[in-house]
């Protein structure tokens, strides 16, 4: 009876744990899920950004298809648009609510071509580059790009970014002291069996194999559990979340599950090590105060 009363204690603290570490773990996933959706917004603010070519006029047709098929070459350019002299004035007299063209008698604009940057190139100085490289281009006129919104926003998403990573980083100590207490609890109990076998002559790295292996095990359980709140919280709120990560791509899966199964074997394992070791340093008579 007194056996079977020992296992279920032993069982029960263990499940704990495991689901104490599985929490934890959870946390870690959603702030690796939190720096993907940054790094996708950004890229998505990056990627919207227009710089308008403004064409010459009378350059002709030739010259600007050649033109366009230069710049849809570039290592630069996400997508290209042109936009002739018709569907810019178009677009003003939408947005004016009357045709510039009663009145001036003719039409004042230009056609030009639309560049979305790809977003490693979305930044101050590599936009300065990519003008003098398109100013060598006859048909263009100007060069007109929103850099000062860019240096804006791109400062912006920096320091986001900075913070997120700070947060990050002391979330993984916080977690780490957490696991590393937990995993110290479940071993506490065996001190005394630590010590005995130190006593009998076992060496350290016997002495820590078994609860290494633990450890391990306990990990992966745990990075399981937290794999599976991912799931269940990708799945009940995935109509919310959808504007700002997509769930259906496996990239942003395997980032999350990585995250939680490294995090769960590493810091559990290391946990682990330096409980037993806390534990071998000591002495008998230091065992009860513990």
């Amino acid at each position: 009876m007194a056996k079977g009363v020992a296992k279920y204690k032993i069982f029960n603290s263990k499940l704990t744990a495991i689901v104490s570490i599985s929490m934890v773990l959870f946390l870690l996933g959603l702030v690796s899920m939190g720096l993907m959706i940054e790094d996708k917004l950004s890229s998505y603010v990056k990627e919207n950004y227009i710089v308008s070519l403004t064409i010459r006029d009378g350059s002709s047709d030739k010259d600007v298809q050649t033109t366009l098929d230069i710049l849809k070459g570039k290592e630069y350019t996400k997508e290209v648009k042109y936009i002739s002299k018709e569907d810019a004035l178009k677009e003003l007299t939408e947005e004016m609510g009357e045709d510039p063209v009663d009145f001036l008698g003719y039409n004042p604009l230009f056609a030009s071509f639309e560049i979305k940057l790809k977003s490693e190139f979305a930044e101050a100085a590599k936009i300065d580059k990519i003008a003098k490289e398109l100013g060598g281009l006859s048909v263009l006129k100007e060069i007109r790009c929103p850099k000062q919104l860019m240096e804006k926003v791109n400062n912006n998403i920096n320091r986001l970014s900075f913070l997120l990573l700070l947060f990050s980083a002391v979330l993984l100590f916080i977690s780490f002291v957490l696991i590393n207490n937990t995993v110290r609890l479940l071993i506490y109990s065996d001190r005394f069996l630590i010590h005995t076998m130190k006593l009998v002559g076992a060496t350290r790295s016997f002495i820590r194999r078994p609860y290494m292996k633990t450890g391990v095990v306990i990990g992966l359980l745990a990075a399981l559990f937290a794999i599976g709140y991912v799931l269940l919280m990708s799945y009940l709120l995935d109509d919310k979340l959808r504007l700002f990560i997509d769930f259906n791509d496996m990239s942003v899966y395997a980032v999350m599950f990585a995250t939680i199964l490294v995090s769960g074997i590493v810091i559990t394992l290391i946990a682990t090590y330096l409980s037993v070791n806390k534990f071998l340093n000591k002495h008998e008579g230091d065992l009860y105060y513990i």
